[in-house]
């Protein structure tokens, strides 16, 4: 009887621990997924603006200044999504918000040189 509560208290044990981490953990991951989608929602967005600034930018002489900050954000814009594919599924939680500060950065940059 002695023996059977011996191993029977750290299986108990075990259980424990890892019935109060799994929860903690698919949060964890759903909260990872929900970020790398909103990331990609966020190059996709940037992507979506440079293409409509690029037609607008056509036929215009005047916008060499202009080109050449959309020519740097769609060049930024094609590493984040290089360094997405690489490394996204394994990023960090940290990892992938600075991917879409960065993102969303871009986006604001854009707007800011299109407005002025």
């Amino acid at each position: 009887m002695l023996n059977t509560f011996i191993l029977l208290v750290p299986i108990v044990a075990i259980v424990a621990v890892v019935t109060a981490i799994l929860p903690v953990r698919r949060q964890r991951q759903r909260q990872r997924w929900n970020l790398l989608h909103e990331v990609m929602d966020s190059a996709d967005a940037l992507e979506l603006q440079l293409t409509r600034v690029r037609r607008q930018l056509d036929g215009i002489t005047s916008a060499g200044h202009a080109d050449a900050a959309l020519r740097d954000a769609l060049h930024d814009l094609l590493r984040q999504r290089m360094w997405l594919q690489q490394h996204g599924m394994e990023a960090g939680i940290a990892e992938l918000e600075a991917v879409r500060s960065r993102l969303d950065a871009g986006r604001r940059q854009l707007d800011a040189q299109t407005v002025t």
